[in-house]
């Protein structure tokens, strides 16, 4: 662990301009000196938000931009692994000492953020995860980023005060739509009637950004090669057995195992093969006994 102080020449330049930036920062790791850029959101994310914000960490990754955010479960846990599969480091932003990896259960995934990117915090050693912490934790995130997508988020949420916070600090804030039906997509969709971009790719992050031009064409090849293969998976399988099950799914909303066994009036056991099939050529994704379509990009 390192101390970086408000003067020293390592400290985050960005994070300076912010009214009320931290004295200090205890880092593990190193930290990067490339352009950033938050993704935010719900604990609580269905599998959509979290295939949405692994792909978009991946691709500002790839485009040589650092994921910033903070380490929670759900959407921030999957920015972080989706940007560690990436070219580019990622940063972790904790409400907690150093000592005090929160969620215990992402001590792993800290130690790989930290192998080629940095966890950082403002406090000290044997401070616990109390819930005042975390919103004075979310100004960093956002006082080191260019802009903050917010990828699902209730009406009431942490990841809606990073993104007034960000707005007051002047960076740009998107947003990425979910389902009208969805409870976590109401503070997002908000967002979007107050003015924040709406997110499709992540050509829609880099072209807000001017000094973004390089990462932006490196972004707009994967798109393109992504798209490409979006469309050949939207034909579905050639094999009629496996297009029966496949023709059932939705690329969103998940169907369990045992709710397509019914819907075909087949056994949960043949469902399951079928299933297996699909996910092994890459057709669907599995979660916890539920599937959706797989954009095989």
């Amino acid at each position: 662990m390192k101390v970086v102080w408000l003067d020293d020449p390592d400290y985050p330049a960005r994070l300076k301009q912010i009214h009320d930036p931290p004295a200090r920062l205890f880092v593990r790791g190193q930290l990067p000196s490339e352009p950033m850029i938050a993704i935010v959101g719900s604990r609580h994310a269905t599998p959509y938000g979290r295939r949405t914000a692994h792909r978009l960490a991946r691709d500002l990754s790839d485009a040589g931009v650092v994921v910033v955010s903070g380490l929670a479960r759900g959407i921030d846990a999957a920015a972080h692994r989706g940007a560690l599969e990436g070219r580019s480091p990622t940063i972790a932003v904790m409400a907690t000492g150093l000592d005090r990896i929160y969620p215990p259960e992402h001590a792993e995934l800290a130690q790989a953020i930290a192998a080629s990117g940095a966890v950082i915090t403002e406090a000290e050693n044997g401070t616990l995860p109390l819930p005042g912490r975390f919103p004075v934790r979310n100004r960093i995130i956002s006082g080191l980023s260019l802009g903050v997508v917010v990828v699902e988020a209730a009406q009431r949420s942490g990841a809606l005060i990073t993104a007034r916070m960000a707005g007051e600090q002047g960076r740009e804030v998107f947003c990425v739509p979910g389902s009208i039906e969805n409870p976590l997509a109401v503070g997002g969709h908000q967002l979007i009637k107050d003015g924040a971009k709406l997110v499709q790719t992540v050509e829609d992050v880099l072209e807000e950004f001017a000094d973004l031009a390089r990462a932006r064409a490196r972004a707009q090849a994967r798109v393109h090669a992504h798209t490409r293969a979006r469309t050949r998976a939207d034909s579905g399988p050639q094999e009629p057995e496996l297009f029966a099950v496949w023709e059932l799914l939705d690329w969103v909303e998940p169907r369990h195992h045992d709710e397509l066994a019914v819907m075909m009036n087949l056994d949960v056991k043949e469902v399951s093969r079928r299933l297996t099939l699909l996910e092994m050529n890459g057709y669907i994704i599995g979660d916890c006994g539920a599937v959706t379509r797989s954009s095989r990009a």
